[in-house]
């Protein structure tokens, strides 16, 4: 009679554990910074150094951000099984993904400055702890936010990532033209740091910081998959933003 007791009370709690409480949100945002020093950013180009000696000039930059979705943190082994014990379903608040997943795509430039955020938009999530957020680059539409002018001569709509600018070869020399487009795809987990919604603390802010100095850090521009392993390393390039929103 008592294990039934303690079975049932741990089944209680479960079921209210998966109650939403409204009011949670988080606001989500995107910003540009270089990671590395003797990197220069001005008037909407970007120069660096690479570690094989090429300089390299981003003179225009652009990229698509389809989607981020936040990933809660894995269960414990008890939960597990009381979720897999219990006779009844579990309240989901949601329908699938939606509070979790922010799909409004924006197309993020450079000529944006260094450290100014990107407003993304505001999910609002059950709460709980989030220890990832799911990231994924993908081909801008004709309603992605942020889509460059039609007189900039940068078409976004399907595509995903282009950049264009100059590299002058170690030891100098003449700068030489590169331009990389690419309509791939790539997706990239990032640690969220204590990310934890409750009643008594019920919004947060996020920012991501896309570090535009990795991007081309180790492509060999010349090869014919140059745009796709630009793309990827751009995916990898995101981190949290060190800087209290």
């Amino acid at each position: 009679m008592l294990r039934f007791a303690c079975l049932a009370l741990a089944l209680w709690a479960l079921g209210a554990c998966g109650e939403r409480v409204d009011g949670m949100t988080v606001t989500l945002g995107l910003e540009h910074r270089a990671t590395a020093q003797g990197v220069q950013a001005a008037g909407g180009e970007r120069s660096f150094t690479r570690a094989d000696g090429q300089v390299l000039t981003l003179t225009r930059g652009y990229v698509a951000l389809g989607s981020v979705e936040l990933k809660p943190c894995e269960q414990a082994l008890g939960w597990r099984l009381l979720k897999a014990l219990s006779p009844i379903g579990t309240a989901h608040a949601h329908s699938e993904g939606s509070p979790l997943r922010l799909g409004t795509p924006h197309v993020s430039g450079l000529e944006r400055p260094d450290g100014s955020v990107l407003p993304l938009g505001t999910i609002r999530p059950p709460p709980g702890r989030y220890c990832r957020a799911r990231l994924t680059f993908e081909p801008a539409d004709a309603d992605a936010q942020g889509l460059p002018g039609a007189d900039s001569g940068v078409d976004m709509v399907e595509h995903t990532l282009w950049l264009e600018g100059t590299r002058v070869p170690a030891g100098g020399g003449e700068p030489q033209p590169f331009r990389l487009v690419t309509s791939n795809i790539a997706t990239v987990d990032v640690v969220l740091d204590g990310l934890t919604l409750s009643e008594d603390a019920p919004a947060a802010e996020r920012t991501f910081v896309l570090a535009w100095d990795t991007w081309l850090a180790a492509v060999d521009l010349e090869s014919p998959g140059a745009a796709a392993a630009a793309l990827d390393t751009v995916a990898r390039s995101v981190a949290m933003s060190s800087v209290a929103p």
